[in-house]
């Protein structure tokens, strides 16, 4: 299918047979045969019945390819009256059409012609049921009445001897009284010999129609206007699926292959997309749908999912509404596992979401109950028995599922949100894991790129990273743990800090994780792990990032901790971590003894892990060193000295943040006293905010001072 040839309109109808893939040309076909074989000496009135968008339209253009094709002399006129408002103009409009028809053959066809043109006047003028009405008009006219011009018309018709076959389409479109006309002039005119009609529209539409204007039984009504009634037959299954398939395949055509999912796409639209598409024009609705909202989130959902979540917009916008509303039912997984099936909040959610598939209105229920199996594994673990861990959210970020709690909005807004990294961008960092040169580029391209939440890219990339570890190479997940060891202090931003009582953490824990999750993905030998860290840690210059890390890996054998015990799974053995550390330190040594280690706003996380390994001495001297040089560092450390926590009373709606300047730990490696003549004598030359720091920091010296225990207290 080419650009060309998709078109956004649900009523266009096909003209070529050979594009027909739902039954329809054997159908019209053998209809084509009973109206071009059968004779019609006194006029006769076909009906064809289907519902609206089951392909009434397309069957009557095939039906006349395959009249012209079985018989050419034949004369069709087609006769839409949904173009034409007010009965007076459809009156008109009919009679002129055919009166053209007749205008176009020899001399007794000009006659036929002339005298339609009377019959056309009088019928505009005079309702058909006032017969005197009528032929009064005609007697003024012509001077003969309505059963004689009308014999007049049906002789000239015989001598011809050329069948006639007038369709009419989309009377189902018609008001009451518009339809009341037309059958009125169908009724007036339907005994014309050799002239054949048929109607097309849904029988229940029409008949309803005619109750509400005429108070008398709709069918009856029809049953003594038509005399040989069809119905459309149903379009094969398969075509349906077909044709719904060709429009989907050309939607998503650019999808790379390694994201199609034929089983997950297949569960779905079995157990619930195509439940909703029962005509043609259920398919093209949908297809048209998609065509329109997929541009704006290309590449950023699972075409699959997206194509479900659509099916319901367009089908079922109750039903999606409550979706979009209600995330904490859909994205994610179920807070509740392990717990008791009688837990009242899962029973409430459980209510909730029956309560939703009552609420079908084009399908059963239970085809909402598994659509929404399909693609929420929430849904599953609310009202079922299976449960999914956080273990699975990786596989959803991953595979750009619905379900996904960063992706779930996406899928409603039609575009992807300004605060959120783009599912290209992370492949693209993922592309370039095959140097480490090229990934260091890319990552920090990304650590100044700043979303509309504040944080940068980078933040966003670290915690999706993690997803495609599992198709790396070996060597494409090394890597990443040299990069992490040769730039990750440079991708430690203050901005990317989480904060709040849910708080997970800055760039060294996203770091930290990629780290962990990466060695674990190469090896289960430790000793191969080891190793790789080993020319990591001797190779790159992150000596923060090492000494985080280091200290972590020792917290994994009981270090450094409350909990002295030892994970039995730890990453590598004690005495690897213990060889780690002294790198990290030999590392810190030499940079301080190069002036390469200087005092920045890493330095604090620093200087704890430093402190692990060495008399608080060594620290000291270098501090003082770095102040001498340049007093306005000590910034540097009020700042990283400060601390957050998080308090909640009964009363309150959000948590209280409390600050503190940690005066006693600062104490540890310098002199308060020299602090504070350092900070009074940069005062003057600070912003507005460094003012407020120092202002702080004297504040909890008094508070230190006073009592030197109060910062034990939080």
């Amino acid at each position: 299918m080419t650009i060309e040839e998709y078109n956004l309109s649900s009523d266009k109808p096909l003209n070529d047979i050979e594009q027909d893939a739902l039954g329809y040309s054997k159908f019209a076909t053998n209809l084509a045969r009973c109206i071009t074989a059968g004779t019609f000496d006194d006029g006769i009135v076909f009906s064809l019945y289907a519902e609206w968008g089951a392909g009434k339209s397309t069957t009557l253009s095939f039906l006349e390819s395959e009249i012209k094709n079985q018989a050419p002399d034949i004369e069709i006129l087609h006769f839409n009256p949904w173009w034409f408002s007010g009965e007076d103009a459809l009156l008109k409009s009919f009679f002129t059409q055919l009166r053209a028809l007749f205008s176009n053959w020899q001399s007794k066809g000009k006659s036929i012609a002339k005298k339609l043109g009377v019959i056309s006047e009088v019928l505009a003028k005079a309702p058909i049921a006032e017969a005197k009405a009528v032929d009064a008009l005609i007697k003024k006219l012509l001077g003969t009445d309505l059963n004689q011009l009308k014999k007049e018309i049906e002789l000239l018709l015989r001598q011809e001897q050329k069948k006639i076959v007038v369709i009419i389409d989309d009377i189902d479109r018609l008001t009451g009284e518009e339809v009341k006309q037309l059958f009125k002039l169908v009724k007036a005119v339907a005994n014309f010999p050799n002239v054949a009609y048929l109607l097309a529209f849904d029988r229940k539409v029409v008949a309803s129609s005619i109750e509400k204007s005429l108070n008398v039984n709709g069918s009856d009504y029809i049953e003594k206007i038509v005399q040989v009634p069809f119905e459309l037959p149903p379009p094969y299954p398969s075509g349906l699926t077909n044709l719904f398939l060709s429009k989907i395949n050309y939607i998503f055509r650019n999808v790379p292959d390694k994201e199609h999912d034929q089983t997950h796409f297949g569960n779905i639209y079995h157990d619930g997309i195509k439940y909703f598409l029962k005509t043609p024009r259920d398919v093209i609705r949908l297809s048209n749908s998609l065509s329109i909202t997929y541009k704006g989130v290309e590449g950023e959902v699972n075409f699959c999912d997206f194509t479900a979540i659509e099916t319901l917009r367009v089908f079922e916008p109750k039903i999606y509404d409550f979706i979009r509303r209600n995330e904490y039912l859909f994205s994610g997984v179920e807070s509740n596992y392990g717990y008791s099936r009688g837990d009242k909040q899962l029973e409430l959610k459980r209510n909730k979401l029956n309560t939703l598939f009552e609420m079908a209105e084009k399908v059963p229920s239970k085809v909402i109950k598994d659509l929404l199996l399909r693609i929420f594994p929430k849904v599953s673990s609310i009202t079922g028995n299976i449960m999914y861990g956080s273990d699975h959210s990786p596989y959803w970020r991953k595979g750009k599922h619905i379900c996904a709690p960063e992706l779930f909005n996406v899928y409603f807004q039609f575009s992807l949100p300004s605060s959120i990294v783009s599912s290209n961008e992370v492949e693209a960092v993922v592309e370039a894991t095959s140097t480490q040169s090229d990934l260091e580029k890319v990552i920090l391209k990304l650590s100044i790129e700043v979303l509309a939440n504040n944080r940068t890219k980078l933040s966003s990339v670290l915690e999706r990273l993690v997803d495609y570890l599992a198709d790396l190479e070996k060597q494409q997940v090394i890597n990443i743990i040299n990069m992490i060891f040769n730039i990750g202090d440079k991708l430690l931003i203050e901005n990317d800090e989480s904060e709040g009582m849910l708080a997970f953490g800055g760039n060294n824990l996203r770091l930290g994780r990629l780290m962990f999750s990466g060695i674990k993905q190469l090896t289960n030998d430790k000793a191969e792990r080891f190793n790789v860290l080993k020319a990591a840690f001797e190779n790159g210059k992150a000596i923060v990032t090492m000494a985080d890390q280091a200290t972590i890996l020792g917290q994994e054998h009981g270090k450094y901790s409350y909990d002295k015990g030892a994970l039995d799974d730890s990453l590598i053995e004690l005495k690897h971590q213990e060889r780690l550390e002294q790198i990290a330190l030999s590392r810190i040594r030499a940079d301080v003894n190069t002036g390469l280690l200087e005092l920045n706003n890493n330095s604090v996380n620093l200087i704890y892990d430093w402190a692990r390994w060495v008399d608080n001495e060594e620290i000291t001297v270098w501090l003082k060193e770095q102040l001498c040089k340049e007093p306005m560092k000590i910034l540097y450390l009020l700042k990283g000295f400060c601390t957050k926590s998080y308090s909640h009373s009964g009363n309150d709606r959000i948590a209280r943040k409390n600050e503190r300047l940690n005066v006693k730990n600062l104490s540890e490696f310098l002199d308060i006293e020299e602090a504070k003549e350092i900070a009074k004598g940069i005062y003057d030359h600070t912003d507005e905010l460094e003012k407020e720091l120092i202002k702080f920091f004297f504040s909890e010296c008094n508070l230190f001072e006073s009592d030197p225990n109060t910062f034990d207290r939080h």
